[in-house]
């Protein structure tokens, strides 16, 4: 009876070994603090392009963003910097801070 023991664990340790690993289950999805983020991002671009600015590129170090909403958080940042880049050429000078201001954080 005691060499069945020795057998049975290794059986339990060989099941417990092969279960899955959850991460590898699909794709992830964002929390839902992420993707509201994300929404406002994209809808700030063209209204508050410093502020979307600033929150896309929050969003892009966060663990919690599926791979869909990091990339609209990076649209939502390239539609800022444009609108910034046409405001700062046309004189506005806190449009050119915030340019400056996410210059200096790369």
């Amino acid at each position: 009876m005691k060499p069945i023991l020795p057998a049975l664990l290794c059986i339990l340790l060989v099941a417990v070994g092969c279960e899955p690993k959850p991460d590898a289950t699909g794709p992830k999805a964002s929390s839902a603090e992420a993707k509201s983020l994300t929404d406002a991002a994209s809808k700030a671009a063209s209204d508050n392009p410093a502020d979307a600015l600033a929150l896309a590129e929050s969003l892009r170090n966060r663990q919690d963003v599926s791979a869909e909403d990091r990339a609209a958080a990076l649209k939502a940042q390239q539609d800022a910097l444009k609108k910034l880049s046409e405001s700062a050429a046309s004189g506005d000078s806190k449009a050119q801070e915030a340019i400056d201001k996410y210059r200096a954080s790369k």
